[in-house]
């Protein structure tokens, strides 16, 4: 099999170069009030966990997956309250 040479400056997806959609996403890359919560509170749930399984620990293990659905819940909560990612109107 013989070997090719690539090309790393071509924009595969489109041969003319990039194209930016009609609307562009707030730079923030997802760090939102909404965000953050979710993230922590599913860390915190998830390392709970990871601990209760070697200990054998039933009630360490329901109080990290509470606190994971807890984080899901109030992440899902504030984004519908606005402190959440901006989205695109769609057409």
């Amino acid at each position: 099999m013989a070997t090719k040479d690539v090309d790393y400056g071509r924009n595969i997806l489109t041969p003319g170069g990039v194209e930016l959609p009609d609307t562009t996403p707030p730079t923030n890359h997802g760090h939102t009030p909404a965000a953050w919560f979710l993230t922590i509170f599913g860390i915190v749930g998830s390392v709970l966990i990871g601990l209760g399984m070697p200990l054998n620990s039933n009630p360490l293990i329901v109080v990290g997956i509470i606190i994971v659905v807890i984080g899901a819940i109030g992440g899902v909560a504030l984004s519908l309250a606005g402190k959440g990612q901006a989205h695109a109107l769609k057409r």
